[in-house]
């Protein structure tokens, strides 16, 4: 696998703000919603690769991994970006009430049963709205990088993190 994680993951929020534009074509987000991560393929797709991501045209893990990560990103539209900064993955499923349970399924699995597993995380973060954005870069991470030990440990620090800093603000407010 080549490259340095920071590129992966500037590609991956740069797609998001694109399709976040209020110019972005409904049928455009409409095909990246059908695609199929483990076959790429669709202009709309392609075309995000080419302007944000071109070493992807040449990786195809990398390709894959993009595919997953722009499709639940256009499933979970308009809620498919942080609305300021780089809101991680672990704290927004603390934020938005996702039970332990979950998270620990979706830290457990292999990396290639995870593109069904963040498709429903798209679902279920989109349909939790605001308090459900975040940075789509760990999942890309996730599904990249031959050793996840890192970022799992990552999102699960974010999450008991949250968790326990939402738990102390309400024992305070009692």
């Amino acid at each position: 696998m080549s490259a340095e994680p920071t590129g992966w993951r500037e590609a991956v929020r740069k797609i998001a703000s694109r399709i976040g534009l209020d110019g972005y074509p409904t049928g455009s987000l409409a095909a990246l919603r059908r695609l199929r991560p483990e076959a790429p393929d669709g202009a709309a797709f392609w075309w995000l690769v080419a302007e944000y991501e071109p070493r992807a045209f040449e990786d195809g893990c990398a390709a894959k991994a993009l595919a997953a990560v722009i499709q639940c990103m256009a499933i979970a539209h308009p809620f498919h970006r942080p609305l300021s900064g780089q809101r991680h993955l672990g704290e927004a499923l603390a934020e938005a009430d996702v039970s332990e349970a979950r998270l620990l399924r979706l830290l457990r699995l292999p990396r290639s049963e995870l593109p069904e597993e963040l498709r429903r995380l798209a679902r279920l973060m989109g349909a939790k709205g605001d308090v459900g954005r975040f940075d789509w870069s760990a999942a890309f991470d996730l599904l990249f990088w031959a050793d996840g030990e890192r970022v799992r440990r990552d999102i699960a620090r974010d999450y008991y993190r949250k968790l326990y800093n939402l738990q102390k603000v309400e024992e305070h407010a009692a």
